[in-house]
């Protein structure tokens, strides 16, 4: 006998994390078919916008967020209680990470686009996946990543010239967006993560595409050509 069509399409649903471009990076979207469909109840989708503050320095998250799409900046308080951009994560990057082991987060988070997020609310995971071995490891691994990322942004503040800042900056960002065409976060952002100003932003950014290395697609994108090596072996 042949199954009913509602059994068939049972049988054929996919799940939507399978289809998610950020699977790949993504905490749920690493877990076992089975354990992401536990989690479907009580996962959503939803947009945040330019300006959003998403996470904040100190306080202990009830959710977890994994970012989708959009860029956001994120900030850590100095001993003078000013927070100042250390680092831009994208796609794939869960927020509120401390708070599925019951600690406060350690950087402020910002979006600097409109983008969207799957938030996950801890308390619901309290029951049965957090505790699960397969959801541990790919926390572990989210967090990992997380922490290299942040060390990645670091190292670029000491490299020597603003060229090399930015396109080093250039390279982790179109990693974090998935794509060789930049999107471009505004002057006033790079300048902060870099420690400059929104003017020498600009002309860097000029500097780099007369010289060939980088090709501005729009006002808003541009990709990094070949040549833009030759800038680390000086």
């Amino acid at each position: 006998m042949s199954p009913l069509p509602s059994q068939a399409a049972a049988a054929h649903t996919v799940h939507p994390c399978q289809l998610c471009a950020a699977r790949s990076t993504c905490l749920i979207g690493q877990l076992p078919v089975p354990l992401q469909e536990r989690l479907a109840p009580v996962h959503r989708e939803r947009g945040f916008r330019k300006g959003e503050v998403l996470q904040v320095q100190g306080r202990t998250d009830h959710a977890m967020l994994s970012i989708k799409l959009g860029t956001v900046m994120v900030t850590r308080e100095g001993t003078d209680a000013q927070a100042r951009a250390v680092g831009l994560f994208g796609r794939g990057h869960m927020l509120g990470l401390f708070g599925a082991v019951g600690h406060p987060t350690q950087v402020g988070a910002v979006a600097l686009s409109a983008g969207r997020v799957c938030e996950f609310p801890l308390d619901h995971l309290q029951d049965r996946p957090i505790t699960d071995s397969d959801f541990l490891d790919a926390l572990h691994a989210v967090m990992v990543r997380s922490f290299a990322s942040l060390a990645d942004w670091g190292q670029v503040m000491r490299l020597r010239g603003l060229q090399r800042q930015l396109v080093a900056a250039l390279r982790l960002l179109a990693t974090e967006q998935g794509t060789r065409a930049v999107r471009l976060p505004s002057q006033t952002a790079l300048a902060a993560l870099l420690s400059t100003s929104r003017e020498s932003v600009a002309r860097t950014l000029s500097q780099l595409e007369a010289s060939g290395h980088v090709r501005r697609i729009d006002r808003w994108h541009c990709e990094l050509t070949p040549r833009h090596t030759e800038l680390f072996g000086r």
